[in-house]
């Protein structure tokens, strides 16, 4: 009985610290700690489509209002008095401006833009007048279409 005893002594003293009973995570608490973590990356690999479709939808919209800004500056610059009652402009996908006459395979935008009648201010003194321009901006590759409207003032030419 002793030898027995002095065996199961000496095989515990062997035994390293990390192989005991008392300091090791058991099966289910490993277990548990692997369903939490897959959970928990589920939860954020979800948001990722939305957070991609934000960020397009923002690159998008900053796109358009570069666009707006060189179409308002073409019609700025054209002869008030002979300004088209209808027209096109096409852009890249870096809100370049292509041209006004044809589509070509390069085209990210085109913004198709109709002015009204002119509209004359009240005042006797002046004959100052401002036409609107309403413009239909067209993503070529979504189809997606917005709406918007520039004032166009008299600018004497």
């Amino acid at each position: 009985m002793n030898t027995k005893r002095f065996l199961a002594e000496e095989f515990e003293t062997r035994l390293s610290p990390t192989c005991r009973n008392e300091d090791a995570f058991s099966l289910v608490e490993v277990a548990f700690a692997i369903a939490i973590l897959s959970f928990s990356l589920m939860a954020m690999m979800s948001l990722v489509p939305v957070a991609l479709k934000a960020s397009r939808d923002s690159i998008d919209k900053n796109l358009e209002i570069e666009i707006l800004q060189v179409v308002r500056a073409s019609l700025l610059n054209s002869p008030y008095s002979s300004l088209a009652d209808s027209g096109s402009f096409f852009f890249d996908a870096d809100a370049s401006l292509l041209g006004t006459t044809e589509q070509t395979e390069e085209v990210r935008f085109k913004v198709d833009y109709v002015n009204e009648e002119s509209t004359n201010f009240p005042a006797a003194q002046t004959a100052l007048g401002l036409r609107t321009s309403r413009l239909r901006i067209e993503n070529v590759l979504t189809k997606q279409v917005r709406q918007a409207s520039l004032h166009l003032p008299d600018n004497g030419l």
